[in-house]
Order: C-alpha cells, then sequence, then structure tokens
C-alpha cells in the first residue's frame, strides 16, 4: 500500500531514506558471486550430460564424429568440473 503524505510518494520516501552505504559494494560482490556460482553450476550440469550423452554413443557415430570408443570413454570419465 502506498500512501501520498503532502505530494509525496512515501515509496520514494522509503528509497530516498536508505540512501547507499558503503555496504552496498559488499551486497553487489555477493550477487556477482552467487549468479556466477548459478552460471557455473548450469555449466557443470551441461557438461556432464554431454559426457553421458557421448559414452550412450555407438561405435557408428563415434565414428562419425572422429572419435574412437576409448576417446569416448576417457572424456565421460572425467570429473563434471573439469
Amino acid at each position: 500500500m502506498i500512501f501520498t503524505i503532502a505530494g509525496v510518494n512515501s515509496l520514494t520516501s522509503r528509497k530516498a531514506a536508505a540512501a547507499p552505504s558503503h555496504h552496498d559494494g559488499a551486497e553487489t560482490c555477493r550477487l556477482g558471486w552467487g549468479t556466477r556460482f548459478l552460471s557455473w553450476c548450469a555449466q557443470c550440469s551441461e557438461r556432464s550430460r554431454q559426457r553421458r550423452a557421448l559414452a550412450e554413443l555407438d561405435d557408428h557415430f563415434l565414428k562419425d564424429i572422429g572419435k574412437t570408443r576409448q576417446e569416448a570413454m576417457t572424456e565421460a570419465a572425467k570429473p563434471f568440473w573439469k
């Protein structure tokens, strides 16, 4: 609910009262860190999915992409973070 007193929007007044402080940079860093962490998690998940799919390909498809069974299994055995 927003109240108007003497032509001043109380929501605007609250924003003005919450002026930037020296802690704003730290909050921005935490937000940036969280975003980077979620992005890293998504990349790891996608990498893991692709490696599982590679391991499930038969020799005919591996030959089409220029990989041997040994190369595919070596790639699939890597941990998700690499």
